[in-house]
């Protein structure tokens, strides 16, 4: 479950560029517009799933570069297995089957492909503190190889892992508190599969991420101050959600402080990737962000929801750009949809705009690593999606740069920034020879 990522020398974009749906806050509920945005899962080939609701729920695919969504199944609000209820998380397996975590009736269903209806997988048997039952369930994941799922139970302090509809197993929480084998109401996860199932939970009203080894029956504070919210960067204020990249590192969705934050491996503080820390809609912010993903490259999807909205908001999907002129490094872009001006589709009712901070590494970024020419230059990618309560839901994707090794020619625009360096050159030899002679 982890994803590919060096963000020791990575360096973040702060604009956003608007990919899908309208960049003016404009709501509505056709192919084009959302309104009411629930969750986003990421399916093959980096698709993007995105369910939202209006007079009913629905479920559309997007394409990678494409701003048409496909509807893909849509439900009715109830109890029955083909409607929903309050859903608060998503997961796609590799099969195509959509997983939706139906808060408001506390259970799992799973949607094969072209189904319209669900199937009970957790979960349903109605709200409580038995391990058959949950309590306003907040996020889940599922075991690639078992099926088996995991779920946060919110109100039951806990994290549970379902085997099979009829059994769930305590994974880890030992009540609700302030204890290393406790929680204070969680509200994220994710699952390590590939270092023996580690569990990270966002311990969300004691601002911390807690790791826990699998079978242990306490956890260990990895980032935030336990029991302390602030803004510091060695701070965290209502952590919602989260993941882990290959390396270790942390990238956590700080609800009450509007921000995505980066926390390296046994790093004492994070560094702000993504937000101000003032909630707006402007490309550099965030308003409530609550939700993280990671597609199959390591670009990250946020979903940013503001509770407080008021009355039906538009979505739209940004990308935010980094130009970076370097030696004859190229840029190989890591997002779910492919960051060229040629992927992204535009309509009249949802134009598409590119923002790009152009950033000479060698003058304005420190970087531990030595940029040279059998370095590669990736660029990383974080999505996100807001619901405003001034009118506006974004889908934003901050890119960023980030030096590894080896060679790559992807794309050309630092090869070609290096030949116009060398043409400038010859053209100042010349120049030189007619005077001296």
């Amino acid at each position: 479950m982890s994803a590919l990522s060096d963000c020791s020398t990575t360096v973040w974009a702060s604009n956003a560029t608007t990919i899908v749906g309208s960049p003016t806050g404009i709501a509505d509920f056709n192919s084009t517009l959302l309104n009411g945005l629930i969750g986003i899962a990421v399916g093959t080939n980096d698709s993007i799933y995105v369910m939202d609701h209006g007079t009913y729920f629905r479920m559309q695919l997007f394409y990678p570069g494409s701003q048409l969504g496909i509807a893909i199944f849509n439900a009715t609000f109830g109890s029955d297995l083909n409607q929903l209820s309050a859903v608060n998380a998503l997961y796609i397996d590799v099969s195509g089957n959509i997983y939706i975590l139906d808060t408001g009736n506390n259970r799992v269903t799973k949607w094969a492909p072209g189904a319209s209806t669900g199937i009970l997988v957790a979960g349903g048997n109605g709200q409580g503190s038995s391990l058959r039952k949950l309590s306003n369930p907040y996020d889940l994941f599922v075991e690639p190889n078992t099926s088996y799922i995991w779920i946060v139970d919110y109100n039951n302090c806990r994290i549970v892992k379902w085997i099979n509809t009829s059994t769930a197993t305590l994974a880890a929480g030992a009540g609700c508190g302030t204890q290393a084998s406790q929680f204070y109401y969680p509200t994220g996860l994710f699952v390590d599969t590939s270092d023996s199932n580690t569990l990270y939970v966002a311990d969300y009203w004691n601002h911390r991420i807690q790791k826990w080894l699998y079978g242990a029956s306490s956890g260990t504070t990895v980032a935030g101050q336990s029991g302390v919210s602030g803004s510091a960067l060695n701070q965290l204020n209502k952590p919602y959600t989260l993941t882990v990249d290959t390396s270790g590192s942390l990238y956590i969705v700080d609800y009450g402080n509007n921000r995505i934050v980066l926390w390296l491996l046994g790093a004492t503080s994070g560094i702000v990737i993504g937000g101000t820390g003032v909630a707006g809609v402007l490309p550099d912010q965030l308003n409530s962000p609550y939700t993280v993903r990671l597609d199959s490259t390591g670009a990250l999807i946020v979903t940013d929801h503001a509770p407080n909205m008021t009355s039906s908001s538009s979505s739209t999907t940004s990308v935010l750009t980094n130009s970076t002129p370097i030696a004859t490094a190229s840029q190989n872009t890591t997002i779910a949809v492919p960051l060229t001006t040629k992927s992204l589709t535009t309509s009249a009712n949802s134009p598409t705009t590119i923002l790009s901070a152009s950033t000479s590494i060698a003058n304005s970024v420190s970087t531990p690593a030595v940029v040279t020419p059998s370095t590669k230059v990736s660029t990383s990618t974080l999505v996100t999606t807001s619901q405003m309560s001034s009118s506006t839901n974004t889908i934003t994707k901050l890119s960023s740069t980030s030096a590894t090794s080896s060679l790559s020619t992807n794309h050309s625009f630092a090869t070609r920034n290096s030949n116009s360096k060398l043409l400038v050159l010859l053209l100042f030899c010349f120049i030189m020879i007619f005077i001296n002679n």
